[in-house]
């Protein structure tokens, strides 16, 4: 099957003037692989820097899940509330005689 397959045109993708080029200059592996290990992500490091993350975000998390109202404030909405209860139990007779008496 390898044989039914074109071959693609190498040859005038090559430029004369990379043809005519020297070759690369071979240099000393050490240098590459240490500068190549320099970018490495050190594990140590990210771990330590993960782990305080993790529990700061942790902190924010409980902090967000207490009450955003103080107890003033709840007790205040709760009486409002109860008010409020109290004012539509007073009128919902009324309402209720009412919307009766329209009624065929």
């Amino acid at each position: 099957m390898a044989a039914c397959t074109q071959f693609p045109a190498l040859d005038r993708r090559a430029t004369p003037e990379l043809l005519a080029a020297d070759y690369p200059k071979l240099v000393p592996i050490d240098p590459l692989l240490a500068s190549a290990t320099a970018g490495q992500i050190d594990a140590v490091k990210t771990e330590t820097a993960l782990t305080g993350r993790v529990a700061g975000l942790r902190a924010r998390a409980t902090r967000l899940r207490g009450s955003v109202l103080s107890r003033a404030e709840k007790q205040r909405l709760a009486q409002g509330n109860a008010r409020e209860i109290h004012d539509a139990a007073l009128r919902a007779p009324c309402e209720t005689a009412t919307s009766r008496r329209k009624q065929p």
